[in-house]
């Protein structure tokens, strides 16, 4: 078989358990989800579902990564090209509400350290900020203040999917960068 075909197979049997997942993260939190009902809504076997993840947990982190790199890697891009921060930000915000339903699935998960993975898949993302800062402060507390910024930035996020994006993309992308900003300043 060709190497070709095995990668077709291989993403076929992760999109089936990755939609499989999201299925039953619908009606149950999913630490009640067991990998014999996944593979079962999957139509796999357990052993295939084993050789690419070694739980329920790690599928969960498999489509959480893939979403925050469609999100931030976007702003990252856009602003490289020359845009200006608030139409990324806008951008992507814009595409959190139009997937609503997947953005608090996913956040919705207890388990998940949605911060932990933005660091690990953005390290773009303090050095941004690292470089807004005065050139007189030390590297600790720039670090700090990165941190201090991307921990207020998803939790504003979060409680604006939580309650159902009542604000614009264009409000919430206004708000979070007048906070960001006035803390970086």
């Amino acid at each position: 078989m060709s190497d070709k075909n095995i990668n077709q197979r291989i993403m076929l049997t992760k999109r089936l358990v990755c939609e499989a997942l999201l299925e039953m993260l619908r009606t149950r939190n999913i630490n009640k989800i067991s990998i014999k009902e996944l593979c079962k809504i999957a139509g796999i076997n357990r052993s295939t579902f084993y050789n690419h993840y070694g739980s329920q947990y790690d599928v969960l982190n498999e489509i959480a990564e893939e979403y925050i790199k469609s999100t931030s890697y976007t702003i990252i891009n856009d602003m490289a090209a020359g845009r200006h921060i608030d139409e990324c930000l806008t951008k992507v915000l814009q595409y959190m509400k139009d997937n609503l339903e997947f953005a608090k699935l996913v956040l919705d998960q207890g388990n998940y350290d949605l911060i932990s993975h933005i660091r690990i898949s953005l390290p773009q993302f303090n050095q941004m900020v690292i470089r807004n800062l005065p050139e007189d402060l030390d590297m600790d507390k720039k670090e700090a203040i990165a941190s201090y910024v991307q921990y207020g930035t998803v939790r504003l996020l979060k409680e604006w999917i939580d309650s159902d994006c009542l604000k614009s993309p264009e409000e919430e992308a206004k708000l979070i960068l007048y906070i960001a900003g006035r803390t970086i300043s």
